[in-house]
């Protein structure tokens, strides 16, 4: 099958009309004798119906077919079908003697490694990143099931935040295949780890307040690995500690970059772990002192989680990194207990910030539904607002959800709306042209 064909599921089909897809999944398992061996992919190209706005429909057409093609190339058995603007499924023949489940992953990854490559189409380009969910077929149970299997773990992979690789509910997790692990203790060595940087702007100003740092690794041999993947495993691995010292020595001489007149602060994801341990932060403050930069400008972002009620050594690593001046953000506090339990952390741990992710606003009940999930985030702002804590609001994808966190009082935003993240040795080049994107968004918002 041509991997653009419009035959079977609609190129500009609604989310989830799956009906002609599952068909398609039944005709294959008709087609390959009694014992077929097929995995589904339920594949999400992250951002791209935002994106198709702005590029108008010839363009978006484009670079659909381009990632189809891209997804056939590495699934070379595979049929494809488009269920949704941004939502491709494939179903792929696995190999008789391969493990069914390290092939299927091997196939997802190939596919990931291949989408993050720009698209480019009628003089743009575009940088996206893909939400893969991944279903073993059973013949006995019905096509549908094994396509909603699928999609519920890509939509899984979404509310993280997306850019990742999930298997079916009740599959065990998808751990890191053995090649995979045995490369990474090198890839820091290998020159494999880079840094990328997100913008975070204020809505009352829509000044660029400060960029977060996040992590990746493309190797060549394995391609573009989701960082969900690989930092858990540097952490069993015991590399988080080195790994997080190459960050900061490395992102901390940006805050001095020639030619960024405006301040600006750098944002660090910091998990239970590299808060306990002392590497990270006796490399945070040997590097800012050396480099005579300004502690203030650092923000470590913290769950609540890292920081229990008691974890003394916890609480004296908050010491030490307040008392050198560095700021602290709560992260994900609206994924916390509410009511008594919100309070009782926000008043102890006091953060400079508190952030949470906003993607889910706007979803299948439309901007602004007040279910179960959006009423909790709108009553944990309310409370840091009473509590005197500024609020980020992450993942703000859609004018929809800028203007929604707006109305609830957020400070500042941060998501691909925005700018979506890029290389930081970018920084001096890119930071003028973001400053005057985000001033133009916000004054339109």
């Amino acid at each position: 099958m041509h991997p653009d064909a419009g035959g079977v599921g609609r190129p500009e089909a609604a989310p989830f009309e799956t009906g002609d897809f599952a068909a398609l999944l039944a005709a294959r398992r008709q087609q390959s004798g009694a014992a077929p061996r097929f995995a589904v992919l339920a594949i999400h190209l992250d951002r791209f119906t935002h994106a198709s706005e702005t590029l108008g429909p010839g363009p978006a057409r484009g670079m659909r077919a381009q990632a189809a093609a891209r997804v056939a190339a590495q699934a070379r058995t595979a049929d494809l079908a488009w269920f949704g603007s941004a939502d491709l499924g494939a179903v792929v023949a696995l190999p008789p003697a391969a493990d069914a489940r390290d092939a299927a992953l091997r196939v997802a990854r190939g596919v990931a490694g291949a989408l993050a490559r720009p698209l480019q189409q009628d003089g743009f380009e575009l940088f996206l990143s893909c939400s893969i969910g991944v279903a073993l077929d059973d013949p006995g149970k019905p096509a549908e099931r094994t396509l909603h299997e699928a999609c519920d773990a890509m939509l899984r992979v979404r509310k993280r935040g997306g850019d990742g690789i999930a298997g079916a509910a009740g599959e065990a997790p998808a751990p890191l295949s053995s090649p995979v692990l045995a490369a990474l203790p090198h890839a820091l060595a290998r020159g494999q780890l880079a840094l990328n940087l997100q913008p975070r702007a204020m809505l009352a100003s829509g000044d660029v307040a400060g960029y977060t740092v996040r992590l990746r690794w493309q190797s060549p041999e394995f391609g573009r690995v989701a960082p969900h993947d690989f930092l858990p495993a540097l952490e069993a691995l015991g590399l988080i500690g080195e790994v997080a010292g190459w960050m900061m020595e490395t992102a901390l001489p940006l805050l001095a970059s020639p030619g960024i007149a405006e301040p600006f602060d750098l944002s660090f994801l910091v998990s239970s772990t590299q808060l306990h341990g002392t590497p990270l932060i006796d490399t945070l403050l040997r590097t800012l002192d050396s480099q005579r930069l300004d502690p203030a400008r650092v923000c470590l972002e913290i769950p609540a989680a890292a920081v229990p009620d008691g974890d003394a050594v916890a609480a004296g690593k908050l010491a030490t990194l307040r008392g050198a001046g560095v700021r602290i953000a709560l992260s994900d506090f609206a994924g916390e207990p509410g009511g008594h339990a919100l309070r009782a952390t926000l008043e102890r741990l006091r953060p400079d910030l508190a952030t949470f992710s906003a993607r889910c606003l706007g979803g299948a009940g439309g901007p602004g539904r007040q279910d179960a999930a959006v009423a909790h985030m709108l009553a944990a702002c309310e409370l840091a607002g009473q509590l005197g804590v500024p609020v980020c609001a992450k993942g703000i994808e859609t004018r929809a959800q800028l203007a929604e966190v707006r109305r609830w009082g957020c400070g500042s935003v941060q998501g691909y709306l925005l700018a979506q993240p890029f290389p930081a040795h970018w920084l001096a080049q890119t930071h003028a042209a973001i400053c005057a994107r985000v001033r133009e968004l916000l004054a339109q918002a």
